[in-house]
């Protein structure tokens, strides 16, 4: 407590003083300083390749096929000032002596504002400039643009760092750039007004005109690049998936309206902002094909590997290329060089965050940059290839090149000289190939990809290759098709082949290739890949498909023109991905089908029950009254509860009398007898009142929680009050007081009172909890409380239950303050001048204390917030906190948890048209529903027909929450957030540790199962067992005093059980370090295995799972399990979330 107190009494801070606290920290701006800093990756050396004042503030670089390296620049960014001169540049460098330094530099356009992509070719270079596409020319030689042409306009503007940006060619001569997620473009072309609102990648063709939307859905992706067979891969830097599997039409977390979603292959990952794909004989074999991207925040050039994995992907994390404790050292563009090297853009700022910092913040550099340059140390640099002079056979033989950077340019000079001058070349040395040749495959695609820049379709190399035996140019060769599709003959038939084709990223391509032919036979035909296995990337591709063909295939299909019986699963499937109900007869006319599968059966049911008109819906409930038809009751309760979905959803209930659903009130099984109660309430089967009163009175929660809802909602007064007044339970008591909120507010808050008075603390949060829920249910609440007198814990904790609510309103606090005879519990209102000197004493702070202190389940912080892969999505991932944000930017966030809200974690605050209150973070939102994730972590969906009015709601993490920690806590707990991301031990590994964990928690049933039984038990799935997350530290251990403990029979040792899940993407022999095993025993998947230090398991792909059981008496020591990659032939991932 000293050194704060000593912290407080010495500052005398105005408000400006405490927005410039922290300017004294910038770091010298001398490259050579920073150069220091570096940690590198072994083998690896760096120098600087250029700097200020040569260029300043760089955002997106290429090089042209002379070598030359374009630099987008602006030092107006992120926003320009009144009356100020827009005057970003566009700079070239030049290596002249190619000593791996740039002696030269020229500006090559200036006047711009914000240019955000730089992107050489077609004579001259492209240029992204706010809201427009240009193409800037030197007519005259002099290395300055004088000509300048607007080649695409009516790109939003909306927000500075998410415009147009990351220009790139692709392999196949069509230009690439992207956009975020608040820029709503519509651009005319001559084939139409083409539009992207939110994030996604544009595809061009310049010479054409043709524009088209390749995927959407990104927050804020400023990497995009192609592997050597073009398949296409996407960083974002404002969402945490790290690399990003990118196929046509692929829809990723942000797309409005999306009703899916494509995941990342790096969940946890930090943002990351760039993004290379490493090639050529400058690198060692092992970085070959490995993405290079940056993570800005905190300070590191990433490295990760990619394998691949059914249909796509898969990627994990290596050692980084670069890290460092520099805060000013920003990446934000990484690209190959023509020498091999690796060059990083360095932003160079000590300010980053666009939106949680003021715009015009004197922290802000507006003036440094600079361009590194890596190496490997024991690798000659390459000889510079010559393209802009080599003859067209000369360029044919680059063709071959491991550069991608020599491929390319060789195609794009070729695509240069036109048809005319290249073909009569091209033809023969074509012919000449020797099938025998090792790269003979690969020369044939980059001959079909010349093809495709001349925009000349070539059918009998496409043919080839379509069937050639490397599956990787097999894919790639459907996807040049599915651009020439309206060009050749045979397409739908070539599809046919692939979409059975034995490799899953062929069959890929194919169904999303089926997409653009818009057919019935195309619809069909893509169908065909059900035939074999399916992953999320197929599966997603082949839903896409189905969707954008509907309106040819789905009308077919009603009018009985499509032989459903033929394939009924798979037209089921088809039925599931369209949105429309007029799936629903055909679906149902399945049911006919001969040998129709049970899940086939299950699965057009629930079709129809989510779909369905009421004469349809009506059926399905006879059904489900059908004993003879619904032996199974989870099933009977199942196929009910989506009937009553459908009438949350649509406002649809089956036709005709409805007391029928009585019978099942008193089913045998709870869970027919709960979806029954709930199906009474919502279609207000009022004559059934007296069975569910009857049914509130039962043993069972769930039931009577059921029940009690179904009163509320036929708003049975009278029932609930009898219920509320008369019952002996106490808990029923609150349970049909609560239910009564909605009914008869004023009878329910006089009870509630009085339930208060009697109420343990503990009790308290329930009891107020569905007045907050409610509009005008905290004033109805605080009228009830006039002349109450409340016990002054039960006032404290209700006060606390306010405050902690979306909406807290100071009448009910005041109300119940009064009532108790305490104060009204009002959060701290933390000054300017203690922000500051709480920011000055964080050098001083523990951040070994501070995790504790964040792990506390008080604080509970782990619930909403993550640290890499592990722990929950309610708020922003923070991984690398420490290392993007001032210190005092973390103070605040800390103590004022609503005054910068972090982008994308706005809570919305929702009124029903049923009185209810429902608020969260917008996770995504459809025709029919929004989606919240809401402060207990889950997801709730919001039919938009029953929300009646929608405001900004603040931070989910409520004023007040860490001020029950003294002033030294709060420093430590401080420190510790600052430190996350930094180099040193608050820095997540790459390294695959498990870091999510289920442990088993004590209950009174799983306790007497565990007594009956053994310890195998732990090992399954049985239901009277109940697990909780559990979360590593940031080093990786998980300490055994977070655990709860059991001890089976009284001469037993305590025990404590966990388990983690493992993604087995590549079978095989996986490595697992165990550390100390000290009293601790290991079931794989349910199987006894003696445990060892190390342990290797013959793994096939799928999910795998490891109990362990932990002797608390014999072991003191924290758990840290990590997969060994180099000691194993498989790959496994420990599989993180919340």
């Amino acid at each position: 407590m000293k050194r704060i107190a000593s912290c407080l009494i010495g500052l005398v801070l105005t408000a400006n003083a405490f927005a410039q606290r922290d300017l004294k920290d910038i770091p010298d701006p001398d490259p050579a300083k920073e150069l220091e800093t570096f940690l590198i990756a072994d083998g690896f050396e760096v120098n600087l390749y250029a700097s200020d004042p040569a260029i300043a503030k760089p955002i997106q670089m290429n090089f042209d096929a002379e070598g030359r390296l374009w630099v987008a620049s602006s030092s107006v960014y992120p926003q320009i000032e009144p009356g100020q001169k827009a005057d970003d540049k566009i700079v070239v460098l030049i290596d002249k002596d190619k000593d791996g330094v740039a002696e030269t530099s020229q500006v090559f356009a200036d006047g711009l504002l914000i240019p955000t992509g730089v992107l050489p070719g077609d004579g001259g270079v492209y240029v992204a400039n706010s809201t427009e596409l240009l193409h800037m020319r030197d007519t005259n030689g002099d290395g300055k643009a004088d000509q300048t042409r607007v080649v695409l306009s009516g790109f939003g503007t909306e927000d500075t760092h998410h415009i147009l940006h990351t220009l790139r060619w692709g392999h196949d001569g069509n230009m690439y750039f992207n956009q975020s997620i608040y820029i709503h473009s519509h651009v005319e072309t001559p084939y139409g007004v083409r539009r992207l609102d939110g994030g996604g990648i544009w595809r061009f063709r310049p010479e054409t005109m043709e524009l088209d939307v390749l995927c959407k859905g990104f927050v804020n992706t400023w990497g995009h690049h192609f592997n050597r067979y073009g398949a296409n891969f996407a960083t974002d830097g404002a969402y945490m998936e790290g690399i990003n599997y990118v196929f046509p039409d692929s829809v990723f977390v942000s797309s409005p309206n999306a009703r899916r979603l494509v995941n990342g292959l790096n969940p946890g990952s930090p943002k990351h902002c760039g993004l290379e794909i490493l090639s050529g004989g400058a690198l060692p074999q092992d970085w070959q094909g490995n993405c290079i991207t940056n993570d800005f925040r905190a300070h590191r050039v990433c490295r990760f590997i990619l394998d691949e994995e059914g249909s796509g992907y898969s990627s994990r994390q290596g050692e980084e290329l670069i890290k460092t404790s520099h805060v000013a050292f920003r990446p934000v563009d990484v690209k190959m060089g023509p020498d091999g090297a690796i060059y990083i853009a360095d932003w160079y700022n000590p300010i980053i965050q666009h939106g949680e910092v003021d715009f015009r913040d004197e922290r802000r550099d507006q003036t440094h940059g600079r361009i590194w340059r890596v190496t490997r140390k024991d690798m000659t640099p390459l000889q510079r290839q010559e393209i802009v002079g080599a003859t067209e056979p000369e360029l044919f033989e680059l063709l071959t090149a491991q550069e991608e950077w020599v491929r390319l340019w060789a195609k794009l000079t070729l695509k240069a000289r036109g048809a005319e001058v290249v073909l009569p070349e091209l033809e023969p040395w074509v012919a000449n190939l020797d099938g025998n040749d090792p790269l003979y495959l690969q020369k044939k695609l980059e001959v079909l990809w010349i093809y495709q820049n001349l925009n000349i379709p070539n059918e009998a190399i496409l043919s080839e290759l379509l069937v050639c035996d490397d599956h990787n140019i097999r894919a790639a060769a459907v996807r040049v098709l599915s651009q020439w599709d309206d060009r050749l003959p045979n397409t739908l038939e070539a599809l046919e082949v692939a979409v059975t084709d034995p490799h899953p990223r062929v069959r890929l391509e194919a169904v999303c290739a089926l997409s653009k032919l818009n057919s019935l036979d195309a619809a069909e035909t893509a169908l065909l890949a059900l035939d074999y296995p399916m992953d999320r990337f197929l599966d997603f591709a082949l839903w896409s498909t189905l969707n954008e063909l509907s309106p040819v295939w789905l009308p077919k299909a009603v009018k009985g023109e499509v032989a459903l019986d033929k394939s009924p699963e798979k037209w089921l499937y088809a039925f599931a991905a369209v949105e429309s109900g007029e799936v629903v007869a055909p679906a149902l006319s399945i049911l006919n089908a001969p040998k129709l599968s049970d899940d086939a059966r299950r699965q057009a049911l629930d079709l129809a029950a989510q779909r369905g008109n009421p004469e349809q819906l009506r059926r399905l409930l006879d059904i489900v009254l059908d004993d003879t038809a619904n032996a199974d009751a989870a099933r009977r309760a199942e196929l009910l509860s989506t009937l009553s979905s459908a009438f949350e959803k649509r406002k649809v209930k089956p036709a005709g009398d409805l007391t029928s659903v009585g019978e099942l009130l008193d089913a045998n099984n709870d869970a027919v007898a709960i979806a029954a109660a709930n199906a009474v309430g919502l279609w207000q089967v009022a004559d059934l009142r007296d069975e569910l009163a009857a049914l509130a009175t039962t043993d069972s929660v769930a039931i009577q929680a059921a029940a009690l809802n179904a009163l509320a909602q036929l708003k049975a007064r009278g029932d609930l009050i009898a219920l509320a007044d008369k019952s002996e339970s106490m808990q029923l008591r609150e349970a049909a007081t609560a239910a009564l909120v909605g009914v008869a507010p004023n009878e329910a808050a006089k009870r509630t009172v009085a339930l208060l008075a009697d109420a343990k603390p503990a009790a308290v949060a329930g009891i107020v909890a569905p007045y907050l829920m409610r509009k005008g249910g905290q004033a109805t609440l605080a009228g009830a409380l006039t002349e109450a007198k409340l016990p002054g814990d039960v006032a404290k904790m209700a006060i606390r239950a306010v405050r902690t609510s979306p909406q807290p309103e100071q009448g009910l606090i005041a109300a119940l303050g009064k009532s108790g005879g305490v104060g009204q519990g009002d959060a701290k209102q933390w000054t300017d001048q203690e922000l500051a000197a709480i920011t000055a004493a964080l050098p001083g702070g523990d951040p070994a204390r501070g995790e504790l202190i964040f792990r506390n389940t008080e604080l509970n912080c782990t619930k909403c917030h993550a640290i890499g892969p592990a722990g929950g999505l309610v708020g922003p991932n923070l991984i690398s906190l420490g290392a993007s944000a001032q210190p005092d930017y973390v103070v605040e966030s800390l103590l004022r948890p609503s005054a910068k809200l972090k982008e994308n974690y706005n809570s919305l605050i929702l009124l029903l048209d049923d009185g209810r209150v429902v608020s969260g973070i917008p996770v995504r939102r459809t025709a029919e529903e929004l989606f919240l994730r809401d402060a207990e972590d889950k997801e709730v969906a919001v039919p938009i027909e029953a929300i009646e009015e929608q405001r900004d709601g603040q931070s989910l993490m409520p004023a007040g929450a860490v001020d029950q920690l003294t002033t030294e806590e709060i420093v430590d707990l401080a420190a510790f957030l600052a430190q996350l991301g930094k180099v040193g031990p608050y820095s997540i590994s790459p390294a695959p540790i498990v870091r999510r964990w289920e442990a088993l928690d004590w209950t009174k049933e799983g306790h007497s199962r565990l007594n009956r039984t053994s310890s195998d038990t732990a090992s399954t799935d049985d239901a009277a067992l109940t697990w909780s997350s559990r979360y590593s530290k940031v080093d990786g251990s998980l300490p055994l005093d977070e655990l709860p403990q059991i001890q089976p029979h009284s001469i037993s040792p305590h025990l404590s059980f966990v388990r983690f899940n493992l993604n087995v993407a590549k079978a095989g022999k996986i490595t697992i370090d165990f550390g100390d095993v000290t009293g601790l025993k290991l079931w794989d998947g349910q199987s006894p295995t003696p445990i060892e230090k190390k342990m290797t398991f013959d793994w096939p792909q799928g999910e795998k799972r490891i109990t362990l059981e932990i002797d608390r008496d014999a072991r003191k020591t924290p758990l840290k399990v990590e997969v060994i990659e180099a000691e194993s032939t498989g790959r496994a991932e420990p599989i993180g979330g919340k």
